[in-house]
């Protein structure tokens, strides 16, 4: 074995690859999944959707319909304990369509599966209760009236014509459609949408041709259901999704927003190579980064270097005493007026990095933030914490994390002791929860396949998902 204390040289932390699954991986676990959950479910869309599915690379949905109650042993909970996932759709209010829409970073790009609970429905508009939805047990496939209502009415809701192939099929079951289920769905139709557009479907779900305008309609009609007086609070509960995404749309076709990512830990713990590669990752994902610095090793505003040198902080800064030693007292006014400079100068760090590249919807990956005013240059200033409020936290805080002992043969500039005194401070400043998505720690050990996967997953959740979490 190498003994890098008297080589010179330390291992760094590895180069993240990806070893994610492939889609036939993702498919064979939500159909395990499926089928030991002991509830009625269905492939929605074409036949052959879920084959035709793990054979593409893009984001497009794979639709499962699920009788089931969102719980911790359905496909989306079962899938997400197998892989890392991101929760990138949610909406679980009674008064519309229920449904959880997940991520998985996959060998050939990210991979959505989009499970719909109970009744199906389009926003609103409730096709087939999900007592009543037919499905042939064998082929797990809508059959009669619920078949015509996924492979017909559904993409008209959402404002396109099906394709020949899948509207044949629709045709198909309605002529075998049992007469009751026949005119249970015309009549709910007809309530909902007006008898010009229910007999416009029901005439195509017969065979004539349909009219191009029909989606359109069809759109109208589901807009103004969804602004009635009875479902307006839930239309603006699920604001993000219904309203078109358009300039905000992401790489996987929905709305995002800018999402910061802070990296925090002592010198080797890795925050360098975990930036490299989630931006490296991200970047292939189709998210775009910046980068932001939030150290005090060099600063932004005029006078920052000068006041370094003066106070002996940031990368001028000495060895920290040990123990036995006294803690230096020159400088005290400088160093209590310093504090207050950086607390200013981080802020002027946010609004001219930060922020602009928020509100264009990128990914920054900042290394450091406010928390090391905390310990530098007068530990315990109040500089610190008015610096936390006025900076907004990360959406997500990052502590890239290994051994004391292979963190120090990294950097072994300062002592083993002082290392790891410094990041157990970092693991006790993610347990006070302070940003506004998640606190995740990195395996830099190299000992994990793909030590990156979960955080990859944090970050485009957080780009989908509300601002803040429930505290």
């Amino acid at each position: 074995m190498t003994d890098y204390r008297q080589t010179g040289t330390a291992p760094q932390p590895p180069r993240t690859t990806a070893a994610a699954p492939d889609r036939a991986q993702v498919l064979a676990a939500v159909t395990a999944a499926l089928r030991a959950s002991g509830e009625r479910w269905a492939w929605q869309g074409e036949t052959g959707e879920p084959e035709r599915w793990a054979a593409r690379t893009g984001p497009k949905d794979l639709d499962i319909w699920y009788a089931g109650e969102p719980a911790g042993d359905d496909p989306v909970a079962v899938l997400s304990s197998r892989f890392p996932c991101a929760r990138v759709a949610e909406a679980l209010d009674p008064r519309r369509l229920r449904h959880v829409s997940v991520a998985v970073e996959t060998a050939t790009g990210p991979a959505v599966v989009d499970v719909t609970y109970g009744d199906l429905c389009v926003g609103p508009i409730l096709l087939v209760p999900a007592a009543h939805a037919a499905v042939d047990p064998d082929t797990h496939r809508f059959i009669g009236a619920a078949a015509v209502a996924d492979l017909l009415v559904r993409p008209v809701l959402r404002g396109r014509l099906p394709t020949r192939d899948r509207l044949d099929e629709a045709r198909a079951e309605w002529a075998a459609a049992d007469p009751h289920h026949r005119h249970a769905l015309r009549q709910g139709l007809t309530l909902q949408l007006g008898a010009r557009v229910a007999g416009d479907l029901i005439a195509v779900a017969g065979g004539a041709p349909p009219d191009p305008s029909l989606p359109r309609h069809a759109r109208i009609r589901l807009a103004a259901r969804s602004l009635a007086p009875g479902a307006l609070a839930a239309t603006w509960g699920q604001r993000r999704a219904v309203i078109p995404a358009a300039g905000a749309k992401g790489p996987l076709g929905l709305r995002t927003r800018g999402v910061v990512v802070a990296l925090v830990g002592t010198d080797g713990s890795g925050k360098s190579t975990v930036a490299e590669g989630l931006a490296e990752r991200l970047t292939r994902y189709g998210y775009r980064t910046g980068a932001a610095y939030f150290g005090m090793a060099r600063g932004n505003l005029p006078g920052v270097a000068l006041a370094r040198r003066l106070l002996k902080v940031g990368s001028t800064a000495p060895a920290a005493p040990s123990a036995e030693q006294a803690p230096p007292t020159d400088h005290e006014t400088l160093r209590r007026a310093a504090a207050w400079f950086y607390a200013g100068e981080y802020l002027w760090r946010y609004l001219s990095v930060v922020a602009p590249a928020v509100a264009g919807r990128r990914v920054v990956i900042a290394d450091r933030w406010v928390y090391d005013l905390r310990e530098s240059p007068w530990p315990g200033s109040r500089a610190a914490r008015v610096a936390e409020r006025l900076v907004p936290a990360p959406d997500l805080l990052v502590l890239p994390d290994a051994p004391a002992e292979l963190i120090h043969r990294r950097k072994p500039e300062r002592t083993l002791a002082e290392q790891a005194a410094q990041q157990q401070r970092f693991r006790d400043l993610l347990a006070e929860r302070p940003a506004r998505h998640a606190e995740l720690v990195v395996d830099t050990s190299g000992a994990a396949a793909d030590p990156l996967a979960a955080l990859v997953a944090a970050v485009v959740q957080a780009a989908h998902g509300p601002r803040r979490r429930p505290r």
